[in-house]
């Protein structure tokens, strides 16, 4: 299968970061797919063929047909291959392979994740409008990123059911071009607060709490309450860019296929505001209390 880069010059150093993280990951036991050519003239990347069955859709099946033990099986055994990913995929891994920045911190968080939502979601799709006191309070919120301990692991940075492929029988991760190093909280949260699946808030801790032994047995000792706050700060700022990532791609880019997605995505924003965490966050809940969306 061979693909191709995107114009400009951020298409030609993405599919570098593609193929020297690709060939990274593959060396660390990571199941992603074989790269087997790149032609640096035009940025072809030729890779292995995994079909097109995505995560997303085998555990859509097996929610609707109610078969829960299954599904939290998968997740497991998703959860068990993220562990390894990060820790393994951090040794020996080489910054200037990030076309985009070396490391998730508060930067990023602010710009490209809460700013990103107030000027997408909020104010071009919902009609709404910032305040100074809401920017000074979510500038606060992504500041906490920086006080995170440890930002020293491999960071996918979208790691949701539709860039993991099922593929006779095994699970492969995709698009894995945007990694950096980051905190490990994220990608968990990405996984379990996936509007494409929409898994219930009951399980999340279930799952967490296997993910914490997973990554105890690849001995990493966290303090549980601790990574805790970590996660719902990280999957608080991921949902904020999911939000603003649907409602750019479709107002600006006419992608349709990521609207449905809106309305999961902010049930799930409304779930995380109000946890005791961010009561502090009067602006943010006080203006998400009163969104709603439906697709017309």
């Amino acid at each position: 299968m061979a693909i191709e880069p995107s114009p400009g010059d951020i298409g030609t150093s993405e599919t570098y970061s593609y193929v020297n993280i690709g060939n990274h990951l593959g060396r660390a036991g990571i199941p992603v797919p074989k790269i087997y050519d790149f032609n640096k003239d035009t940025g072809v990347i030729v890779v292995e063929y995994l079909g097109d069955r995505h995560l997303q859709t085998e555990i859509l099946a097996l929610i609707s047909q109610n078969k829960w033990s299954r599904v939290k099986r998968l997740y497991r055994q998703t959860l068990s291959l993220l562990a390894k990913m990060q820790v393994y995929g951090y040794r020996e891994f080489n910054r200037k392979w990030c076309y985009d920045s070396e490391y998730y911190d508060s930067k990023l968080a602010r710009e490209r994740e809460a700013f990103y939502f107030l000027q997408y979601f909020v104010e071009n799709l919902m009609g709404g409008s910032k305040t100074p006191e809401l920017e000074y309070e979510l500038t606060r919120l992504a500041l906490q990123v920086d006080l995170i301990d440890n930002k020293e692991y491999f960071l996918h940075r979208d790691f949701q059911s539709r860039n993991i492929l099922v593929w006779n029988g095994a699970l492969r991760i995709i698009d894995f071009q945007d990694g950096r190093l980051g905190p490990l909280g994220y990608d968990v949260a990405a996984l379990l607060l996936d509007p494409y699946v929409s898994l219930p808030e009951t399980i999340w801790s279930e799952l967490l709490e296997f993910y914490l032994d997973e990554l105890d047995a690849l001995n990493i000792a966290l303090d549980k309450a601790v990574f805790e706050r970590e996660f719902f700060l990280l999957a608080l700022l991921r949902t904020m860019q999911a939000l603003g990532a649907y409602s750019y791609l479709y107002l600006k880019k006419g992608k349709v296929f990521f609207k449905p997605y809106v309305s999961p995505a902010l049930s799930n924003l409304k779930a995380l505001l109000v946890r005791k965490n961010f009561e502090k966050l009067e602006h943010l809940r006080l203006l998400v209390a009163d969104l709603h969306y439906s697709i017309k």
